[in-house]
């Protein structure tokens, strides 16, 4: 079975419950899929993950950024080899250039970043369910 980590931030209720999504839908997919809030997670449970879903903390109504506790995340992570490796995050009224922002601080960890999942509500569309369909071929 190919097993999904789904990192969140605590601080968003929005982005947690857009986590909660992606996990429920991986299940039902039939992957091991496990939600962790980013200040409980080790990296030995990148042990055996397939799939890495990261979220970012958006800070700000009209431009959203990364904050220092994801950085700071992020450079504590292991080379993420082999994981393949997708970014998520909710916003408020404009995502702003979060996620380039967010691959820059990733791209020391990883190659294999290809997908991006954003929501406004926390809520999975129709089409982030395709996406993440071929996130997990």
């Amino acid at each position: 079975m190919k097993k999904a980590l789904i990192i969140v931030q605590n601080n968003n209720n929005t982005t947690k419950k857009f986590g909660e999504e992606i996990a429920n839908f991986l299940l039902i997919r039939g992957l091991a899929a496990e939600l962790i809030p980013i200040n409980s997670f080790e990296p030995k449970k990148l042990e055996g993950a397939d799939y890495l879903l990261l979220s970012g903390a958006s800070n700000g109504i009209f431009f959203s950024r990364t904050d220092n506790e994801w950085i700071n995340f992020v450079k504590r992570l292991p080379t993420l080899n082999g994981i393949k490796t997708a970014l998520f995050a909710t916003y408020k009224i404009f995502p702003g250039g979060m996620f380039r922002k967010m691959k820059r601080y990733l791209r020391e960890k990883t190659d294999n970043l290809a997908f991006t999942f954003k929501s406004s509500d926390g809520s999975l569309s129709v089409s982030d369910k395709l996406n993440l369909n071929d996130f997990i071929r």
